[in-house]
């Protein structure tokens, strides 16, 4: 049986110098053979503009460049290509193997949207991707289908999805005699700027405003934007005509035939973080569930075997794992033979089924078989964040981990609020994290309804369920829960990723943490409060602004601490340094007790007194630009835009369709 052609993507920045060794890499790497492709495909996602400022290709954008200057800049761009010494050589050497080789410019922002629709148009059976794309190689692995291989700035191959390639293999430098340059491949008809201004080429939204430039042994060609919604991309041939290329859901080569946890399938949606790229454990597809015997899963734990054992709690145990290559968390309940502990068990996976969020540990099945009552989880890959935080981990957190995992799990809580569900034992425990450190919120406990105590008041259980040193006041004292109190606990997890300390350490003094943290946080005393094994390696204003955020969690009075949604924009204002300015009201003053240098400009603003930064305001009829001189950091009392997107109201502080988990 013949072996099918490959067809081989290799994705260059086109914004960046051109590096021929990636190009030949794949002749040698991936063995092509006669009756293979392979495109070279370069991207334009920014360009210089008439006034010597880099803006990106995006003409639904304002700030965007113009259709007239991409164009322009994409067939310099093809000529640089075509004159190349070394890519004419390499072409010359695929040809000569019989491979039809091809060279592409396309024009688009984001560069990894525009990559990934191309793959797919293309109907790559590899995709070979740049060194300077390691930040992206999480969202192609997780967005296409075809094999994936980076490769690293010694030209070795890092294998992302796919057979193995060549073991070590590495590719020479090219070096080429002037005597050797030869002239490039035919001459290329470009159309003018002018003419395709004046040509008629449909408008259409897309994710991402596409325009290509393309040359092969035979042709070459410009399009326009491709087009949106379930419309495939159109190309434009020298002569003009439009022709469809190939839909992505038409090309069997993108699907691989895995287990149907897997997705690939069309209609399939996975998580953005559904692959941790260290391990690569994967995550099932959003919305994938089934029932399970307990045969299969005593046979996935190998009879619940000790060494698959992951934890106890109060509800049961906890065991790892594996079913058709999925790998999962198996918890036992204990059972509870009554009416109400059947209700209770059913309730649990009727609430969690539910629960689907990329911050959230995913519940994948269920079993109820005899006396047996078991709950099915994805299985996340790097334990729980109370072990990284911990004074025995062999390296501890970095400051910008903190940071993620704090924003990460701040999302996570703000889904499950939406969807009127308490967590009521939110801590380090139940937040567990991949290699990556990309957080998942969980907690192996029963979920119960807020009907289902309607004989009480609304807002009061008479069991307290949670965690000494994170229950809020009003919940510890009365019984009072809301979402207010997972915001507390919430705050406490904050003080964690800052201080590093347990709620019951020693250096305490049998105090709280946030007794212990409250006098700290009065006198403004913040270098007292990092965790020391960071102290020298952590962002001085965002742990100011951090430690802000935490401090309005904590408030005593539930009515005044901050709603999820608002810790949420705080969390993403605090990890994107130019938009410091948005949150005003949570810059501290300066501490009276603070003597290091590197604080002693808390009074400042987190940028120079001549700084000029931008906001973009998004509505349904309009896109303003504000300009705006940064000042200095006000008093926590001065009231500003940012006070009122903070500001709470009673009404936020629970509902009666209020749902525990």
């Amino acid at each position: 049986m013949t072996k099918e052609a490959e067809r081989v993507v290799v994705i260059l920045d086109g914004s960046k110098e051109l590096n021929p060794s990636i190009i030949k890499w794949p002749l040698f790497g991936l063995s092509l053979k006669p009756g293979d492709k392979l495109l070279v495909l370069g991207i334009l996602h920014q360009v210089i503009n008439p006034m010597g400022f880099k803006s990106k290709v995006d003409t639904s954008s304002i700030f965007g460049t113009n259709r007239r200057i991409t164009v322009e800049e994409m067939g310099k761009k093809l000529e640089q290509y075509n004159k190349d010494a070394a890519l004419v050589k390499i072409s010359e050497q695929y040809k000569k193997e019989q491979i039809e080789f091809q060279v592409k410019i396309l024009a688009g922002y984001p560069l990894k949207d525009v990559a990934a629709r191309a793959v797919k148009s293309f109907g790559a059976t590899w995709l070979v991707l740049d060194r300077h794309m390691k930040n992206d190689q999480r969202y192609f692995v997780e967005n296409l289908s075809c094999n994936i291989v980076r490769l690293k700035k010694d030209c070795n191959a890092e294998e992302l999805r796919g057979p193995n390639v060549k073991d070590n293999f590495k590719l020479p430098q090219c070096h080429i005699p002037y005597a050797e340059m030869i002239p490039a491949i035919g001459p290329q008809r470009l159309h003018s700027p002018q003419n395709r201004e004046g040509e008629s080429i449909g408008e259409h939204q897309s994710h991402s405003n596409r325009k290509s430039i393309s040359r092969s042994s035979s042709a070459s060609s410009i399009s326009g934007p491709e087009t949106g919604g379930e419309h495939s991309p159109l190309s434009i041939n020298e002569s003009g005509d439009q022709k469809d290329l190939q839909s992505p859901d038409e090309n069997p080569k993108q699907h691989n035939h895995n287990d149907d946890w897997m997705g690939g399938n069309p209609g399939d949606q996975v998580f953005k973080n559904s692959l941790c790229l260290i391990c690569k454990n994967r995550r099932p597809k959003i919305g994938w569930m089934r029932d399970f015997t307990y045969a299969e899963l005593q046979a996935a734990t190998e009879g619940f075997n000790a060494k698959n054992f992951l934890s106890e709690g109060g509800f049961g145990s906890v065991y790892r794992g594996e079913i058709n290559g999925m790998k999962i968390a198996v918890k036992q309940h204990k059972y509870n033979a009554s009416l109400q502990g059947e209700k209770e068990f059913k309730s649990e996976v009727h609430v969690l089924r539910t629960a689907r969020h990329e911050n959230l540990v995913m519940l994948v099945g269920s079993c109820s078989e005899g006396n047996h009552r078991l709950l099915v989880y994805e299985y996340v890959c790097n334990r729980s964040l109370d072990l990284h935080l911990s004074k025995h981990s062999r390296r501890p957190l970095s400051w910008q981990k903190r940071v993620k995992i704090a924003l990460g799990t701040a999302k996570g809580l703000k889904y499950l609020h939406d969807n009127n569900i308490i967590h009521r034992d939110m801590r380090p425990n139940n937040i567990l994290v991949t290699h990556e450190f990309e957080p998942l919120l969980g907690d192996f406990g029963l979920a119960r309804t807020q009907h289902e105590d309607s004989d009480k008041s609304s807002e009061t259980m008479t069991r307290v369920v949670g965690t000494l040193g994170y229950l809020a006041p009003e919940y510890a004292e009365c019984g009072k829960v809301s979402t207010k109190t997972d915001v507390y606990s919430f705050g406490v997890v904050l003080l964690q990723l800052i201080t590093g300390m347990k709620t019951t350490d020693k250096r305490l003094g049998g105090k709280s943490l946030v007794g212990w943290a409250r006098p700290l946080l009065k006198d403004r005393n913040y270098p007292d409060l990092i965790d020391q094994r960071i102290l020298d390696k952590h962002d001085v204003h965002q742990l100011f602004w951090m430690v802000r955020v935490a401090e309005k969690c904590l408030t005593k009075d539930p009515q005044k601490r901050l709603s999820m949604d608002k810790v949420v924009f705080a969390l993403n204002y605090i990890t994107d340094c130019d938009n410091f300015c948005g949150i005003e009201d949570f810059s501290p003053a300066q501490s009276d007790t603070v003597s290091q240098d590197s604080y002693d400009s808390v009074s400042q603003s987190p940028f120079e007194d001549d700084s000029v930064f931008t906001i973009e305001t998004t509505s349904a009829n309009s896109l303003s630009l504000f300009n705006e001189r940064l000042p200095p950091s006000p008093p926590i009392s001065s009231k500003s835009s940012a006070s009122t997107l903070f500001g709470e109201s009673a009404s936020s502080s629970g509902s009666n369709h209020e749902r525990y988990l």
